[in-house]
C-alpha cells in the first residue's frame, strides 16, 4: 500500500484536509492509500525539520504540501487554485557569487514538482468553480503586502512567479535530498498583486482557501482509486 504524507503549515489548513477526508485521525487508510497528515509549521525552518521527521518516521512514497498562498498575477482571484510546476525561494540573493536569484549554495536554480502528480491535479481540477493556475511558486519568510515587494519579485523572476507562501521551498529541498516525489496545492487567500491591504483578505479568506485546496487534494486520491 502506498503511503502519502500531507503537510499543511497552519492548523486551519490541516483541519480543512481532515474535513475533506471526513476524519479526525492523522493517520488513516482511504482509497487504497495510507495517509499521514501533519503540521509542517509556518516558515522554512519548521517545514524542513518536520518534513525530514515525517520521512524518517513514515518513509512516504510521495509528499503533498497543501495550504493557502498570495497571488502575484493581477488576473488572479481570491480562492483560485495554484498547482505549481516549479519552486523557488524569492528572497534568496546570491547573485554576487554567480548564482541565480532564488538559488542556494550548491543547489539547483529551481526545484520541479512531480510531473505526474501535477498532471493528475490539473485533471482533478477540471469542472471546478475556481480558476486553476500553473507556473512557479515562490517561498519567502516575508508576508508580501506592498507594491514594491510584488514588483521586485516580478523583476527578479521575469514575472513567472504566480503565488507566494512560506513552506514549499523547504519541502522541495528535503524531498530532493531524499528522492521523494512531491507536489504543491495552494489556494489564494489574498492577491497582493492587486494592491495593499491584502493582509485583511488573508485573515478573512484563509479558511475558505484552505477548504478549496483540501477538496482538490481529496479529489486527486478519489480519482486515483476510481481509475485503478
Amino acid at each position: 500500500m502506498k503511503t502519502v504524507a500531507i503537510l499543511a503549515p497552519m492548523q486551519q489548513e490541516l483541519d480543512a484536509v481532515l474535513n475533506a477526508f471526513e476524519t479526525q485521525t492523522l493517520i488513516f487508510e482511504r482509497y487504497g492509500t495510507k495517509f499521514v497528515l501533519a503540521l509542517s509549521g509556518v516558515g522554512r525552518a519548521n517545514t524542513a525539520m518536520n518534513t525530514a521527521l515525517i520521512i524518517k518516521e513514515h518513509n512516504p512514497d510521495e509528499i503533498i504540501n497543501v495550504g493557502s498562498a498570495g497571488g502575484l498575477q493581477p488576473e488572479q482571484k481570491i480562492l483560485d487554485i495554484v498547482i505549481p510546476k516549479e519552486v523557488v525561494a524569492v528572497d534568496v540573493d546570491l547573485t554576487a557569487l554567480g548564482y541565480e536569484y532564488g538559488q542556494i549554495l550548491g543547489g539547483p536554480k529551481s526545484y520541479s514538482t512531480d510531473a505526474k502528480i501535477c498532471a493528475e491535479l490539473i485533471e482533478a481540477s477540471k469542472g471546478c468553480s475556481y480558476n486553476t493556475h500553473t507556473g512557479t511558486v515562490g517561498s519567502t519568510e516575508a508576508f508580501i503586502c506592498r507594491e514594491e515587494q510584488v514588483l521586485e519579485i516580478g523583476r527578479r523572476f521575469n514575472n513567472r512567479v504566480v503565488c507566494v507562501e512560506m513552506e514549499a521551498f523547504s519541502v522541495a529541498v528535503v524531498c530532493e535530498k531524499f528522492k521523494i516525489p512531491f507536489a504543491v496545492i495552494r489556494s489564494l487567500s489574498d492577491v497582493p498583486a492587486k494592491g495593499e491591504g491584502n493582509e485583511n483578505d488573508f485573515n478573512e479568506f484563509l479558511c475558505h482557501a484552505s477548504k478549496n485546496a483540501a477538496q482538490l487534494l481529496h479529489t486527486l486520491y478519489k480519482n486515483r482509486k476510481a481509475q485503478s
